[in-house]
C-alpha cells in the first residue's frame, strides 16, 4: 500500500515538473520577447517620425520628398538593430519610384516595412517590422518558431515657423496685406504688450509680398514682437513697438499645410435651432443649457450648412440682443452659404457670454464635446461659403465668442476658421468689422486660429477694443482681450486698425515706453496655434 502511494507520488511529482518547467519556459521567453518587441517598437517609432519629417512641406516642395520619407524611415528603424538598408541612394529605386508608396527590406533577420505618403491628405508614414523569435525553453511546449510585429504611424507637421498674421501670396503687383491705419492698432506676439523694451520672437509676423502702410498724419502700426517684411513696399509708418523700423528679409515662406478635417460624415443637413424660452433648460447633444436671460435662446448644432444662417434673424424677429450657442463640434458649410452675425451674444459656453480658464486666463468653453470628440467649434467654408461678423444690430453691446477645438478626429487642432481649397470665392470670404467708434463694449474673440487655405479670396480684420491687452481676463471683465488669439492667415489680408473710443498712441523711447491704447488685432498665443508645432509627431 505504502509503495502504491510512493509510486502515485512520483507520477504527480513528474506531472507537475512537465507544468512547473513548462510555466517556467514561458515566463523566461515570455520576459525575453517582451524586450525584443520593445526594441522593435522603437525601432518603428523612430522610422516613422523620421520619414515624416521628410514630408514637411518647404517652398521647393511643398508636399515634401516622399522617395526621402521611404528611405530615412528605412534607415532609422534599421538603425536600431545596428543594421542599414539593402538599397543606400533614395533618388534611385526602390525608393523613387516607389511601387504602391512602399519598400520593404529584410537585414538581420528583421522585415522593415515603409508607406509613405500614406493615411490622410496624404501626410502620413507607416513602419512595420516584423521577426521570427526562435523559442527556448518554450520548444517543450512545441512552440519553436514565434513571430513578433511592431508598428507605428507618423505624421508630417508644420515648418517650426508661428504667425500672428502672416499673407502667403507672393506675386503680383497688389498688396497682400493691406493696412488702413485708421487709428492706432496693435499686433502682439504673446507677451501682452509688455515687450515694447525687450522684443522676443514669439510670434514671427511675416508677408511674402506688398504690405501696404499709407502714410498717415498720426496713426501707426504696432508690431509687438519681431516683423519681417519679404519683397515689401510702401511700408513707410509700418513700425516695431512704435518706435523702430521693421525688417526686410529675402525668400518666400511656404503657405502652412495646416490640415483640413473630413467633412464627408458630417450630418446632419442643415439641423433646426432650438428655442429655449426665458426661464426654460434644455439638454441637447450632452449639453445643459439653461436660459437665466430675459429673452430666447438659440441652439445651434454640429452638422452641414448649405443654406445661409444669419444672427439675429430678421425673418424669424430675433431680438438683438438674444443669445446664441453653437454646441461644440465641427460645422461645415457650403453650396454659398453664409454665417452672417450682426448682433446679439454668440458663443460656445453655456451662457453665450465669455468664459476663461485659469492657469493661465485663457479663452474656454464649458460644453461637452461633440460625439466625435471635437472639444470646440471649428467652422469649414467651402464652395463659396462666406463667414461676417458686425455689430450693425446692436452698437453698444454684443459679442462674439469662439474657442477652436484642441482635438478633433482629423485635421489640424487649435482652427477656428478654415476656408478650405476649393472655397473659390473671388471676394471677401472672412470678415470681422466691429464698429467701436462710440464704445469699446462690443467683444469680438478668437481664441484660435483663422486659416484660409484658398489663394482666391480676401479676409478683412477690425481692431476692437481698447489695449493694452489683460493678462487675467474673467468671466466678469472680458475686455481688453484681442479679437484673434492665435494666427490670422490667408492670400490677401484687409486690416482695418479701429478708430475705437479712446485710441491712442504709445509714450516712445526705452526705458518708461507706455504702450498706450490701440486696438488690439491679434496676439500670438502658442495655446492656441494649430499643433502640434513639431515637423513630426506619432498618432499610433
Amino acid at each position: 500500500m505504502g509503495d502504491n502511494r510512493r509510486g502515485q507520488a512520483i507520477v504527480i511529482m513528474a506531472l507537475a515538473m512537465v507544468a512547473i518547467c513548462g510555466m517556467l519556459a514561458l515566463a523566461i521567453d515570455a520576459g525575453r520577447l517582451y524586450f525584443q518587441r520593445r526594441l522593435m517598437q522603437d525601432a518603428v517609432d523612430a522610422g516613422a517620425l523620421a520619414g515624416a519629417q521628410d514630408l514637411v512641406g518647404t517652398p521647393a516642395v511643398p508636399n515634401g520628398r516622399p522617395n526621402y520619407a521611404l528611405y530615412h524611415a528605412l534607415q532609422d528603424s534599421l538603425s536600431v538593430f545596428n543594421q542599414s538598408p539593402t538599397f543606400n541612394n533614395p533618388n534611385a529605386a526602390p525608393y523613387s519610384p516607389a511601387m504602391n508608396n512602399t519598400v520593404s527590406d529584410i537585414r538581420g533577420g528583421y522585415t522593415v516595412t515603409v508607406v509613405a505618403p500614406s493615411g490622410y491628405d496624404n501626410k502620413q508614414v507607416q513602419v512595420t517590422v516584423s521577426y521570427v523569435a526562435a523559442g527556448t525553453f518554450a520548444q517543450v511546449l512545441g512552440f519553436n518558431q514565434i513571430s513578433i510585429l511592431a508598428t507605428a504611424t507618423a505624421e508630417a507637421g508644420t515648418n517650426a515657423k508661428t504667425y500672428a498674421i502672416f499673407a502667403y501670396t507672393s506675386g503680383g503687383s497688389g498688396n497682400t496685406i493691406n493696412d488702413d491705419q485708421n487709428g492706432y492698432a496693435q499686433i502682439d506676439d504673446g507677451q501682452d504688450g509688455t515687450d515694447a523694451c525687450n522684443p522676443g520672437a514669439a510670434g514671427l509676423t511675416i508677408s511674402n509680398a506688398k504690405f501696404h502702410v499709407p502714410n498717415p498724419t498720426q496713426a501707426t502700426l504696432n508690431i509687438n514682437g519681431d516683423l519681417t517684411v519679404n519683397q515689401g513696399s510702401d511700408n513707410h509708418a509700418l513700425y516695431t513697438f512704435w518706435q523702430s523700423p521693421v525688417n526686410f528679409g529675402v525668400g518666400i515662406d511656404a503657405e502652412p499645410d495646416y490640415l483640413q478635417p473630413d467633412v464627408s460624415q458630417v450630418a446632419p443637413l442643415n439641423p433646426n435651432r432650438t428655442i429655449v424660452q426665458p426661464g426654460s433648460t434644455v439638454t441637447i447633444n450632452g449639453a445643459t443649457i439653461s436660459n437665466t436671460t430675459g429673452q430666447k435662446m438659440y441652439i445651434y448644432v454640429p452638422g452641414k450648412y448649405t443654406q445661409s444662417v444669419n444672427i439675429p434673424n430678421s425673418a424669424n424677429f430675433d431680438a438683438a440682443n438674444s443669445t446664441y450657442i453653437f454646441l461644440n463640434g465641427l460645422y461645415y458649410f457650403s453650396s454659398n452659404a453664409a454665417l452672417n452675425i450682426t448682433g446679439g451674444y454668440v458663443s460656445n459656453t453655456s451662457t453665450g457670454m465669455p468664459h476663461y480658464a485659469v492657469n493661465p486666463a485663457v479663452g474656454a468653453t464649458d460644453l461637452p464635446p461633440a460625439a466625435d470628440g471635437t472639444d470646440g467649434v471649428e467652422f469649414v467654408l467651402d464652395g463659396s461659403s462666406t463667414f461676417s461678423a458686425s455689430n450693425s444690430q446692436l452698437a453698444n453691446g454684443g459679442s462674439v465668442f469662439f474657442v477652436a477645438p484642441n482635438y478633433v478626429p482629423t485635421g489640424s487642432t487649435h482652427v477656428a476658421f478654415y476656408v478650405s481649397t476649393t472655397n473659390g470665392n473671388n471676394g471677401v470670404v472672412w470678415s470681422e468689422t466691429l464698429n467701436a467708434t462710440s464704445s469699446n463694449a462690443p467683444r469680438f474673440q478668437i481664441w484660435g486660429t483663422v486659416f484660409d487655405a484658398d489663394p482666391s479670396g480676401q479676409m478683412t480684420l477690425t481692431g476692437v477694443e481698447l489695449g493694452p491687452h489683460s493678462t487675467n481676463p474673467s468671466d466678469a471683465d472680458s475686455s481688453q482681450q484681442y479679437a484673434i488669439n492665435g494666427e490670422f492667415i490667408g492670400a490677401y489680408l484687409n486690416l482695418n486698425n479701429g478708430n475705437v473710443l479712446g485710441n491712442a498712441a504709445g509714450t516712445p523711447g526705452c526705458p518708461g515706453y507706455q504702450p498706450g491704447t490701440p486696438s488690439l488685432m491679434v496676439q500670438y498665443n502658442s495655446l492656441f496655434a494649430p499643433a502640434p508645432g513639431v515637423n513630426s509627431y506619432l498618432i499610433k
